[in-house]
């Protein structure tokens, strides 16, 4: 016997996810990260970046592991990511060069509608009233590192996420050239407490931060928030990527 198929538009998928995302108030809830600011080489930094930014000065990025315990689009997951601090004819803000996630809808969305160039991984997340340790494997190489020892609290905290925003990719990205799109994600940080944080990188040809990280961890914080449906910020195209920055990227993107 032949059933019907009823295929969901991407109406209807908005409309889904706007809906959870009301009855929730947060797309995110509880997400418990341990975050390093880490110093980067600038000469390799400048190569995966699109033409018109350029590293902050110093070079530094902050790299993250984080489990998000509730989200209203999809299950519980985890996500690692690489954010250049850049400085930029529109300000500072951070681009987003490497992240891996553990659910493939987490990964979709992130790819088409946020230009964050999420890639699947394996993921060991482990806390206590200490801290925090977690580990991000692919391709039989456990890539990224992290362990942390709770420090003192802060307050006031400084952002995750809430600060200018630049990706490439998503709504009308294409293959080589891609729009460059700003916005700003907005947070809740319940906890923000610095913590001492050891970070290791081993050498990966499809996960290179090796040749971007360029020393141990300047500083580093364990944070506890919530990420709220309505972003209150606005999404806007401010530049174009070329063939040059897709292929010094490919690595750390796409494969």
């Amino acid at each position: 016997m032949l059933h019907h198929i009823r295929m969901t538009t991407p109406r209807e998928v908005f409309r889904q996810l706007s809906a959870s995302a009301r009855e929730r108030q947060n797309l995110w809830e509880n997400a418990r990260f341990v975050l390093a600011r880490v110093p980067l080489d600038r000469g390799q930094t400048q190569k995966i970046l699109p033409g018109w930014m350029r590293p902050s000065d110093p070079p530094v990025g902050t790299l993250f592991i984080v489990d998000y315990t509730q989200t209203a689009f999809t299950v519980p997951y985890k996500e690692a990511a690489l954010l250049v601090h850049v400085r930029t004819p529109l300000g500072p803000g951070v681009h987003c060069c490497w992240m891996t996630v553990d659910d493939d809808t987490a990964m979709i969305y992130g790819r088409e509608l946020l230009g964050y160039p999420k890639k699947m991984a394996v993921f060991d997340f482990q806390e206590d009233r200490d801290g925090i340790r977690a580990h991000v494997s692919r391709r039989g190489v456990r890539v990224l590192s992290m362990e942390a020892r709770r420090g003192a609290v802060q307050n006031p905290p400084p952002p995750v996420f809430h600060v200018r925003t630049f990706n490439a990719g998503a709504l009308g990205q294409g293959f080589v050239v891609n729009p460059v799109w700003m916005f700003r994600p907005q947070e809740i940080i319940h906890e923000s407490c610095e913590a001492f944080v050891s970070v290791t990188i081993r050498p990966s040809a499809f996960d290179p931060l090796d040749r971007l990280v360029a020393g141990d961890p300047l500083d580093g914080r364990l944070v506890v928030m919530d990420i709220p449906s309505s972003p209150r910020t606005l999404f806007l195209p401010v530049g174009l990527t070329g063939p040059r920055w897709w292929v010094n990227t490919f690595a750390l993107r796409f494969r």
